[in-house]
């Protein structure tokens, strides 16, 4: 299984299209972190944690980008044929190269946390602001209920974004096509999602809006959320677990 990952690990670095997404789901959320830091009138800790998930939210569909180039790239060039025929056991295939990609964005996210916390630090304490969010993790007011310390906001946005990679890679996996799995992996959660939605309530008086998969992992990133935070991470998990099983079944039984 190591040799297995380490040659998809080689596979999935040396697609410019892999880096090119990883740096930027890196760079936007700090550089307008950083700059929020810079330039905002009364910067404190919340704002910092608030901006760096929120623009984190272009990283989260990115990491889905890059679950679907994960796979979906080998069936578009045909190579994903030779990489059966030296591997036969397809659900071997398929376990390394989600794990593979689940580490490299788990790794991509850390940086992006790590350089953004660090670079909101050095830009606070020039203009003579404390930044404690390392030091005292809890930072916000809880009017919700629901609210958290700033490294729970953090590590859940990790796992959500590990999520949306395997989901991704999934879509790749059943429609073996970057620009369709891309297309719906966008789509669902921007705008399906709420078609659903709003048809529900205007036929049947019935509000989905708050039980849809995509929107729990969004509202588990927010800084206070309406829900237990863990809960929606685990709900969005179950949907995320339910697809990914079946792109691993249909990839075992579908022709290359």
């Amino acid at each position: 299984m190591l040799h297995l990952m380490k040659s998809e690990f080689i596979k999935l670095r040396t697609l410019r299209s892999t880096l090119t997404a990883t740096i930027v789901l890196i760079i936007f959320p700090v550089a307008v972190t950083v700059l929020s830091a810079m330039f905002a009138k009364n910067p404190n800790e919340t704002m910092v944690i608030k901006v760096l998930v929120n623009t984190g939210a272009v990283s989260l569909l990115l990491c889905g980008v890059l679950g679907v180039f994960a796979i979906a790239q080998e069936y578009s060039q045909g190579t994903i044929r030779i990489t059966f025929a030296a591997t036969p056991l397809r659900m071997k295939v398929f376990i390394a190269k989600a794990l593979v990609i689940s580490l490299w964005v788990a790794v991509s996210v850390a940086v992006l946390e790590g350089v953004g916390l660090i670079g909101a630090n050095y830009a606070l304490h020039s203009r003579g602001f404390d930044f404690g969010v390392i030091y005292n993790p809890s930072i916000f007011d809880n009017h919700s209920g629901h609210g958290d310390s700033a490294w729970q906001v953090l590590f859940a946005f990790g796992a959500v974004c590990i999520l949306f990679a395997l989901v991704g890679f999934a879509l790749g996996a059943l429609l073996r096509s970057s620009p369709g799995a891309i297309a719906t992996l966008i789509l669902v959660p921007l705008l399906v999602e709420g078609i659903v939605t709003g048809l529900l309530i205007a036929a049947f008086d019935i509000d989905i809006s708050r039980k849809t998969p995509f929107t729990a992992a969004i509202r588990a990133v927010q800084v206070e959320p309406d829900a237990a935070r863990w809960g929606l991470v685990g709900y969005f998990s179950l949907w995320c677990l339910v697809i990914t099983v079946i792109a691993a079944l249909l990839m075992k039984r579908r022709d290359a």
